[in-house]
């Protein structure tokens, strides 16, 4: 029994280097994000103080936006997803720049953009069936990169130290479910 939890606890997920999340579900207490084979779980009532962030983030500058760029961060099971909200500098004035570069920390990625960073934490697990119900599908999928940081256990008492993390919420993604999305 033992040597089946060591190996449980060891063996890698197989997440691909990309996912398109081509459904989302928003849940009472945050948001699942499916893709064809994968389900990401995130709730937002764990850091209301960041949600409202993004919110009134998104409320002053979505249509300054060009996109979104989104990276999954995997280790085990655990899942941190970057959205990285890329401004389009033409469409900001000076005051919205000040704004972005003192308020969020928006970081330059050319001459032409900015970047602000937002974050939010969860796991995924094997897509159920209703999660990705008509209802839910996204009319253009979104690409997410994935980079996998899990980590080969190798004894018991590595697996007793291994902590578990809180879930955060996936405010980006809830509020393109709900609403315009960037």
């Amino acid at each position: 029994m033992v040597v089946m939890l060591i190996t449980a606890c060891t063996s890698k997920p197989n997440l691909p280097p990309t996912d398109t999340i081509v459904a989302v579900k928003p849940t009472q207490s945050g948001v699942i994000a499916s893709s064809a084979k994968y389900g990401y779980r995130f709730v937002r009532d764990g850091t209301p103080q960041e949600y409202q962030r993004y919110k009134t983030f998104y409320e002053r500058f979505h249509q300054q936006a060009s996109g979104v760029r989104v990276n999954f961060l995997v280790k085990e099971h655990e899942v941190t997803a970057e959205y990285l909200v890329v401004m389009d500098n033409r469409k900001l004035d000076a005051g919205q720049r000040d704004v972005l570069v003192n308020q969020y920390k928006a970081v330059p990625i050319d001459n032409d953009r900015l970047g602000v960073l937002f974050k939010a934490e969860g796991f995924w697990t094997t897509v159920y069936a209703p999660d990705v119900a008509d209802p839910y599908r996204l009319d253009r999928p979104v690409v997410v990169s994935i980079n996998d940081k899990t980590q080969t256990l190798s004894d018991l008492g590595t697996v007793a130290m291994v902590p578990l993390l809180p879930l955060f919420p996936l405010f980006m993604m809830y509020g393109c479910a709900t609403g315009p999305c960037l």
